[in-house]
């Protein structure tokens, strides 16, 4: 016997509303990449994109060249947690959860560059054992992915921050198809 799910209705323009609750158990959040594929026998299958083992894959070597030439660490993530880590104290950031106010911040496309403890901001990770934190989005022309980011002990530097800019950007485009 065939299951059968919600059935909603194709609107005038060709659209169909994915429920909430199917949304948040499966973890689809507006602007997330889906796959439409059609079945030969007329089934037609939604997925999910994985875009995390894509931005994964796409930012290991930004992230070890960062480490290297800023001798901090650094870090990726996507629009949920840390992904990938870099240098000294990398394990207080992989599989971390990302504060919701650092989210909104990618999702605005904004920087930062200061303390890494922002109570103005909305944002604490002082756990993590650094002072300064910097941080780009990580963006295609339409889409953000996550986020590119150096912790530190001291400052970072307008140029260092520039130079995340512009990782966050190559990484992005990178993963504009998805």
């Amino acid at each position: 016997m065939k299951t059968m799910g919600i059935v909603r209705r194709l609107d005038e323009l060709g659209r169909i509303v994915i429920p909430r609750e199917y949304r948040k158990t499966h973890r689809i959040n507006i602007g997330d990449p889906l796959e439409i594929t059609a079945m030969e026998n007329g089934d037609i299958i939604i997925s999910k994109v994985d875009s995390g083992s894509e931005l994964r894959n796409a930012a290991v070597s930004a992230v070890e060249n960062i480490n290297i030439e800023f001798n901090c660490l650094a870090a990726v993530s996507d629009l949920n947690k840390f992904i990938v880590a870099q240098g000294t104290g990398k394990n207080a950031f992989i599989d971390r959860e990302l504060p919701h106010a650092l989210t909104k911040m990618l999702k605005d496309r904004r920087t930062y560059n200061g303390l890494i403890d922002n109570e103005n901001e909305g944002f604490k990770l002082s756990d993590t054992g650094f002072m300064y934190l910097a941080f780009a989005p990580v963006m295609g022309s339409d889409d953000c992915f996550g986020g590119i980011f150096v912790a530190s002990d001291t400052p970072v530097s307008d140029a260092n921050l520039t130079t995340l800019r512009i990782a966050g950007r190559l990484i992005g485009e990178s993963l504009q198809k998805y």
